[in-house]
This record gives structure tokens, C-alpha cells and sequence, in this order.
């Protein structure tokens, strides 16, 4: 089962400089089962594991973290967009989207949604949702939860967290709706001496359609009580921390009127009562300090929940929509420069006992290479002491200057040429053991044979067949290998000059070693 963290990111104020102090947010750690339904095959409920308000170096680890982007900072629009390379495709984005901001494109961070006309051809230009946000304090959010232990990342704009309400779920308003959200007077309060926050420009009334009808709305009140509002006396130590009355005033407004489409405003108390005549038609929802103070007779008329409770209830509004945007990858703000990489979806924690396995099988194989080889090493040790306590046995003023064997055979060879004994390598044994290896030959095969430095050096006649030779030499205990020296060094050696045709070393195989050995002993 995978776990998963949810944070609501506050607002990006718009009165305190960078770099922002980001203080305590609100998160839900919520775990989500492995089974499924069998009708449909979706997924159960989540198990909602804990919640609070906590700093981003505070909160718990998880698999998956998703930060919701507070809906006031994002703008969902729709534009044409061309079938251009990921490279291209960014550069071309501000230019589909200037005519749509109130600022220049150039500091905003552009991500790329969903397809709207998926009947639309797929090589040429598609409509598409097209997610706004300003890049520093995307940059600025995500820079909080670089520490943090997670997997993989989503970035979601809040107005698309919301829940899709039902057809059935939104009563016929009545005729007199206007007397019903008309703002009431309230008594003054000792917050109401304060001006009140000026209130964010109104989205456009749109006519009501039986489109509209059929979909309602979902909207949520809270109090934008900003968690940046800690980092003031970073700032000015001198001034005085904001009342608590002066930010419950300040209402975040989330509304979600479709599949993709969606706003967030920041209203007082006045701009809110004044709003709700331009209000789409949907179900309310809001938090605690919304039931209790907020000028909205629609959440007036919801039944009173106990608050703990309500944090929770409220929390699984929010969960319920986001579950179902990370179904569609494409609803991500994280793309371009804050896409995730591939590295960083790796589950490390899942690979610690393979690795561990592979990382013991490496130090066992090495420790048990260096035992074996040290085995070895006092094995041929002992050989080689051996060795020379047997050529000192036999031969005690031969000094151990060389090898033992090569001192052991050069002694051999020594005491048959004394005794007038030949050895393996005079010419008497190489050309009689040649004369029966060749014993197959034509009469004229043979041109030249030469004896130097105890090998005999054959020239043949060309086309002669010499695999048959080489097999009836090695059955003589002979070794005939074929003599890549260049015809004149015989001549350079003392020797008469080749004839032309393949020329043949053949040596003892007692011997063939000799020459090696001896360059060794060296």
C-alpha cells in the first residue's frame, strides 16, 4: 500500500518581497489500498492517516507528494496549440497566452493539459487546456520540499481538486434568489475598524445555459489566513503581528464550473456578499471559520458539524478531486523545467536488500579470490623449494641463479654431451627423427635443409602438402612450425642462400621451450 502527501500551498502574497518564508501548511497523509472494487475496478476510498499544519521540514514522508496550488494563482485557459517539440512547444507557449494575462508572459510558468476535442486530428493543431502560474513561487514551493522524502511529484491547481457535483444534486432555485444572497448587515465588530482589503476583479458573468443547469458548480469558502504571515517580523521586527480579526476577514473563494475550468478569488466580507449575485449555481462548502462568519446563506443552511470533524470532512472534498486529477498525468503544473526526473521515481528504499544481496556476493567472490590466491601462492612456494632442494640433491655447486627446472635440463644436456650421449635438439636425432616423418614425401619436395642453434630449418617445394608432414612430425615427437624469417636472414646468419618455397622450423618438443626459458633464467 502507498502512502500519500497532500499539502495546500497559501496563497502567493502580494505585499512581501522574495525571498518568501514559508511557515506552517496545512497537509493530509492518506493511504490508499492495493484492492480494488470488483464493480468498475476503482479503487476504495483512502484511509486518511493523519492531518494538521505542520512546517515542510515537519511533515511525515510518503511515495507521492502533491502540492495544490492555491486557485487564485492559477489562471486554466484554452488556446490552439500546434504539434511542436517539447523545446519548441515552450518557447511558443507565452505567445498563445499573452492576449489572455493582465501581465507580461514572460515571468509566468506555462503548463500543458489535457486535450479538449480529443476528435480532433492528432498531427495537426489541438485545442488544449493551458494551466498559468507564476514561476518564481511555483520555484519558491517546491524549493520547501526539497529535503522532503518522496518519490514521485505532482503539482495540482486547486479549482480542479474539487469534486464534480452531480446533476441531481442542485435544487431549482427559487424566484426571489436574489433576496436570498443579498448581503445582511452585521453588527460591527472591533475587526470592521480596519479597511478592508480591496476586493480581486470579478470573473465575467456568463448566461446560464442548460449545459450549466446540468453541470453545477462546486465551490469552496475559507479564510485565507496565509501561512506567510509569520515571516512579517522577519522583515520588521518593530511592527506588530497582524490581528487575528484582520486576516479572517480575507475569504478565499474556490469554484470549480467544469472538467477543466475553474478560479479562485480573494474577497473581504463585502466583495464576497456582493459577489454571490454572480455566483454560478452549485453546492457550498467551507471550512469552520466560514460556517461561523463568512456572509454566505447557502453554507448557513448546511448542518452544524462538530470542528474536528469538519477538518476532516473537509479534507476529503479536497481528496476526493484530486485523486481523480492524478489519474490524468497531463493535469500536472510540474512540467518543463520542474518536471521530475527519472532518477528521482526510483523507489531506493525498495532496491536496499537486492543491492545489499549483489554488494555480499561481491565481497564474498573477492575475499574468496584472494584466499584462493594466496593458497596458490604458498603452493607454488613450496614446489619451487622443492625443486631446488632436488637440483642441489643432484647437482651441489650449480648456484640457484635461474629457475630450477631450466637449470635441472641445461645439467642433463651437460652430462650427455660429457658421456658423448647426443641430446634431442643435435642434429643426428632432429634429421632421423625428420627422415621418418618424411618418409611420405615426394623425392624432389625437399630443397634445402639447414641445422642452427639445435633447430633444423626445411625448405619445401611450393605445393607440397604439409599437414600430412606436420602429423607425422609431431607422431616423432617433433614440433615443425613454418619459419616467418625473411629469406635473407639466413644469409645474414652464415647460412646458404633459400630457395624459393615454404620454409620450416623443426625443433624437439623437449626443446621448445628452451628458448623461452632461457631468456627468463636471464
Amino acid at each position: 500500500m502507498s502512502t500519500t502527501l497532500y499539502v495546500r500551498l497559501p496563497h502567493r502574497p502580494h505585499d512581501q518581497p522574495q525571498p518568501w518564508q514559508f511557515g506552517a501548511m496545512p497537509f493530509a497523509l492518506v493511504r490508499a489500498s492495493a484492492e480494488k472494487s470488483r464493480a468498475g475496478g476503482l479503487s476504495p476510498a483512502p484511509e486518511l492517516l493523519r492531518e494538521g499544519h505542520a512546517l515542510a521540514a515537519e511533515m511525515p514522508a510518503a511515495d507521492r507528494l502533491v502540492l495544490i496550488l492555491a486557485a487564485s494563482d492559477v489562471l486554466l485557459t484554452a488556446a490552439m496549440v500546434p504539434p511542436l517539440p517539447p523545446a519548441r512547444l515552450r518557447l511558443a507557449l507565452p505567445n498563445l497566452v499573452e492576449d489572455m494575462l493582465a501581465t507580461d508572459a514572460a515571468p509566468c510558468h506555462i503548463a500543458l493539459g489535457p486535450a479538449l476535442d480529443p476528435a480532433a486530428p492528432a498531427r495537426g493543431p489541438r485545442r488544449r487546456l493551458l494551466m498559468v502560474t507564476d514561476r518564481a513561487w511555483l520555484r519558491a514551493a517546491l524549493d520547501q520540499f526539497t529535503e522532503h522524502k518522496h518519490r514521485r511529484r505532482n503539482v495540482l491547481p486547486a479549482q480542479l481538486c474539487l469534486p464534480l457535483e452531480e446533476a441531481t444534486a442542485l435544487a431549482p432555485a427559487p424566484a426571489d434568489t436574489a433576496d436570498i444572497l443579498a448581503p445582511t448587515p452585521e453588527p460591527a465588530t472591533a475587526g470592521d475598524a480596519t479597511p478592508a482589503p480591496a476586493p480581486q476583479p470579478s470573473v465575467p458573468e456568463t448566461p446560464a445555459t442548460a449545459d450549466a443547469a446540468a453541470q453545477p458548480a462546486t465551490l469552496v469558502v475559507e479564510a485565507a489566513t496565509s501561512a506567510l504571515a509569520q515571516s512579517a517580523s522577519l522583515l520588521d521586527a518593530a511592527a506588530p503581528p497582524p490581528a487575528a480579526a484582520d486576516t479572517a476577514r480575507l475569504w478565499q473563494l474556490t469554484v470549480r464550473t467544469g472538467p477543466y475550468d475553474g478560479y479562485g478569488l480573494l474577497l473581504n466580507d463585502q466583495a464576497l456578499a456582493a459577489w454571490q449575485v454572480l455566483a454560478p449555481a452549485g453546492v457550498w462548502h467551507g471550512d469552520p471559520a466560514a460556517l461561523a462568519h463568512a456572509p454566505v446563506p447557502a453554507l448557513r443552511a448546511q448542518r452544524p458539524v462538530a470542528r474536528a470533524s469538519r477538518i476532516s470532512e473537509n479534507w476529503r472534498i479536497w481528496l476526493a478531486g484530486a485523486e481523480a486529477c492524478l489519474r490524468d498525468p497531463q493535469v500536472d503544473l510540474a512540467q518543463f523545467e520542474f518536471a521530475q526526473g527519472r532518477m528521482d521515481r526510483w523507489n531506493v528504499l525498495a532496491w536496499r536488500l537486492p543491492v545489499a544481496l549483489a554488494v555480499g556476493l561481491a565481497l564474498v567472490q573477492i575475499i574468496g579470490m584472494n584466499a584462493q590466491w594466496l593458497m596458490l601462492r604458498q603452493e607454488a612456494k613450496r614446489i619451487e623449494a622443492a625443486q631446488i632442494d632436488i637440483l642441489h640433491t643432484a647437482f651441489p655447486n650449480v648456484p640457484p641463479v635461474a629457475e630450477p627446472p631450466l637449470l635441472m635440463r641445461r645439467q642433463m644436456e651437460q652430462l650427455r654431451t660429457a658421456s658423448g650421449r647426443s641430446t634431442p635438439s643435435d642434429f643426428l636425432p632432429l634429421a632421423d627423427g625428420f627422415a621418418r616423418a618424411a618418409q611420405s614425401l615426394p623425392p624432389d619436395a625437399l630443397l634445402q635443409l639447414d641445422y642452427r642453434a639445435g633447430a633444423l630449418y626445411v625448405t619445401l617445394k611450393p605445393g607440397t602438402n604439409t599437414n600430412a608432414l606436420r602429423s607425422a612430425a609431431r607422431q616423432a615427437g617433433l614440433q615443425m612450425e613454418e619459419d616467418k624469417t625473411p629469406p635473407d636472414a639466413a644469409v645474414r646468419a652464415g647460412g646458404a642462400p633459400t630457395p624459393p618455397g615454404s620454409r620450416w622450423t623443426i625443433k624437439s618438443e623437449a626443446r621448445a621451450d628452451s628458448p623461452a626459458q632461457g631468456r627468463a633464467g636471464a
